[in-house]
């Protein structure tokens, strides 16, 4: 009993570090590019859909000669975010997407592929964990070079503004030390946070007799998927769906070369056929219904019950299989 108890202490602990840790360290991050000037066009783009809390826990994972777990964790995440995180925001209110989000959808899809296929084939080796983390970068490159026309414009709007204010010129923010702490604060949470969660999930799976894989399918993505689902919630009252639709959308694509990237690029993983045949094809038919329901432009309160009982199914059938 207090075997169990502690497993589950780890978990709770670790997944309250990588939660505020992720949170500490984006917002510090934001206000530390801010004070150096970097551009909100590049820090959007890198930032957007960026889940660190996902790609410690499953490097450590693997490090740990846990590579299932990794595997577990990235695709029960995105599963998570595109059932649990969405579904619970149209429930809340009805969700209205802009169709500049198409465009996004489609580039997240095509570079998700490359992994889909890996993980179908059975094992992904380090050489294609390099590859994965090579096509991230390209991916990247790709979104800021064929977004060179948002720059204009949102020159040309700043521009434009300082001529209608005639104040004086804009000036940087000072750099301060609020957002250096935040930064740090947020990595130093992760770091522990993310052999807690790790430790926790391998105990309570050697407790009660669950698999690696249906560990990080389950309760390990749940963990460091809660931001996510937090956003949506918050996401839903604000009425801004773009920005939970885009950052769900990022994480997809983040998850699958990133964070797949570097724990295979640790060690390589061995696909469980319990997530071949389970829980990938449900993570593949979610994105799917992501783009028809993009495509659609509304997702409503039905739609999103619809995506929650997705979901709990899904869990269901993890543990059982």
């Amino acid at each position: 009993m207090l075997s169990l108890l502690f497993a589950l202490g780890l978990l709770a602990l670790g997944t309250l570090l990588l939660v505020v840790g992720a949170d500490w360290f984006l917002d510090g991050a934001s206000d530390l590019a801010h004070a150096l000037g970097v551009s909100a066009l590049v820090l959007g783009v890198v930032l957007a859909g960026l889940e660190p809390e996902e790609m410690l826990t499953a490097a450590i994972a693997s490090a740990r000669g846990a590579p299932t777990l990794a595997v577990g964790n990235v695709i029960g995440t995105n599963v998570t975010i595109a059932t649990c995180a969405l579904g619970l925001s149209a429930l809340i209110f009805p969700l209205s997407i802009a169709r500049n989000v198409r465009r996004q959808a489609l580039i997240a899809t095509l570079v998700s592929l490359i992994p889909i296929i890996l993980l179908f084939l059975g094992v992904v080796t380090q050489w294609e964990g390099i590859l994965l983390l090579v096509v991230f970068v390209g991916y990247t490159l790709f979104l800021l070079r064929t977004d060179r026309e948002a720059v204009k414009r949102m020159a040309s709007s700043e521009s434009d503004d300082d001529d209608d204010d005639n104040q004086k010129p804009h000036v940087r923010a000072r750099l301060q030390w609020k957002p250096v702490a935040l930064t740090f604060g947020g990595v130093i949470a992760m770091a522990v946070g993310g052999p807690a969660i790790v430790e926790g999930a391998l105990r309570f799976a050697s407790l009660v007799g669950l698999s690696q894989s249906a560990v990080g399918a389950t309760i390990v993505s749940l963990g460091t998927g809660a931001e996510m689902i937090a956003l949506g919630v918050s996401a839903a009252r604000k009425k801004q769906a773009d920005i939970l639709v885009g950052g769900i959308l990022g994480s997809f694509a983040y998850n699958l070369l990133v964070t797949l990237g570097i724990a295979a690029t640790i060690h390589s993983i061995p696909v469980d056929p319990h997530v071949t045949f389970i829980a990938l094809p449900v993570m593949v038919v979610v994105h799917l219904a992501l783009l028809v329901l993009i495509w659609y432009g509304k997702i409503p309160r039905t739609m999103g019950a619809l995506l929650v009982t997705i979901y709990l199914m899904y869990l269901i059938a993890v543990v059982l299989a």
